[in-house]
C-alpha cells in the first residue's frame, strides 16, 4: 500500500526540504579596517597629521603661485611666447624628477623632500617678486619642475606605505584632496585677496616670507622629535584592530 501525506494543515509550517545547504560563512570584521576606522587613525597619528597639513600648505602655495606668476610676467612685459616657453621649461625640468624621485625619497626621507619643496616655492616667489623681464622667470619655473615631481612623486609612495592594509585608495584620495582640492583652491583665494590689497609683487613677498617662517618651525619639530615615521614609513594600524589582535595573542 502506497502511504500517502497529508497536507498539512492550517498552523502548521511545511517540512524543510533536505538537501545541500551552503556553508555560512564566518566573516572577521576585524581582520580589516573601515574607511571610518582609517578617517580615525589620522588624528591620532602625529605623523600622520603633520603630513598631510604639510601636504596643505604645499597646495596652498601652489595656488598662489600657478594663478598669478602668469599675472607677474605679463605685468613685466611678457607675451603668451614667453608664457608658453616658461611651461616648456617647466616641463623638461620636471620629467627626468620622475625617474630619480624614488631613491631620492628613500635617501632624504618623505619630510625633508616637502620640506625642500617648500623651500623652493620661497626662491620662486622672491623670483618673481624681483624679476624685470620675462626671461628672468625661467630659472622659477625650472625649479617648479624639479620640486613639483620629487614632491609628487614622495608623497604617493608615503601616503600609500602608511595607509593601512586595503585603504591605499582612501589614503592617495586624501592626499589630492588635501592638495588640488583644499591646498589649490585656498592658495588661490587667499592670493586673490592679497593681490587686489597689495598687488602681485607684494602677494608673492607675503607668501615668501609666511613660507620662511613655515619652514622654520618644522625643521625645529622635527629635529625635536627623532622617532619618526617620516625616513622608514610603516602602515598605520588602527587602535580598535590593534586591540582586537592583542586579545586574540591573549587567547591563544
Amino acid at each position: 500500500n502506497k502511504k500517502t501525506t497529508k497536507p498539512p494543515s492550517r498552523g502548521q509550517s511545511m517540512p524543510k526540504k533536505m538537501g545541500k545547504t551552503k556553508p555560512s560563512r564566518s566573516v572577521d570584521k576585524s581582520e580589516k579596517p573601515t574607511v571610518l576606522d582609517g578617517i580615525g587613525v589620522l588624528f591620532h597619528n602625529s605623523d600622520a597629521l603633520l603630513f598631510f597639513f604639510l601636504v596643505l600648505v604645499v597646495g596652498v602655495s601652489s595656488g598662489v603661485i600657478e594663478n598669478f606668476a602668469y599675472v607677474r610676467i605679463r605685468e613685466v612685459g611678457g607675451t603668451g611666447k614667453d608664457m608658453g616657453l616658461s611651461r616648456l621649461v617647466s616641463s623638461m625640468a620636471g620629467a627626468p624628477m620622475f625617474w630619480f624621485s624614488g631613491p631620492l625619497t628613500e635617501m632624504l626621507g618623505a619630510d625633508r623632500v616637502i620640506v625642500l619643496s617648500l623651500v623652493s616655492y620661497i626662491l620662486r616667489y622672491f623670483n618673481y617678486a624681483l624679476m624685470q623681464s620675462p626671461l628672468q622667470g625661467l630659472p622659477a619655473e625650472a625649479l617648479r619642475g624639479v620640486t613639483f615631481a620629487a614632491f609628487w612623486s614622495t608623497c604617493t609612495i608615503y601616503a600609500s606605505r602608511i595607509a593601512p592594509p586595503g585603504m591605499q585608495a582612501t589614503m592617495l584620495m586624501f592626499l589630492n584632496a588635501m592638495y588640488g582640492g583644499l591646498g589649490q583652491s585656498l592658495g588661490a583665494i587667499i592670493g586673490g585677496k592679497l593681490q587686489h590689497k597689495f598687488g602681485t609683487v607684494w602677494t608673492f613677498i607675503y607668501a615668501g616670507l609666511f613660507d620662511t617662517c613655515f619652514v622654520g618651525m618644522v625643521i625645529a619639530y622635527l629635529r625635536l622629535r627623532k622617532d619618526s615615521n617620516f625616513t622608514n614609513p610603516q602602515p598605520i594600524v588602527p587602535r580598535n584592530h590593534s586591540r582586537t589582535n592583542r586579545r586574540k595573542k591573549k587567547n591563544h
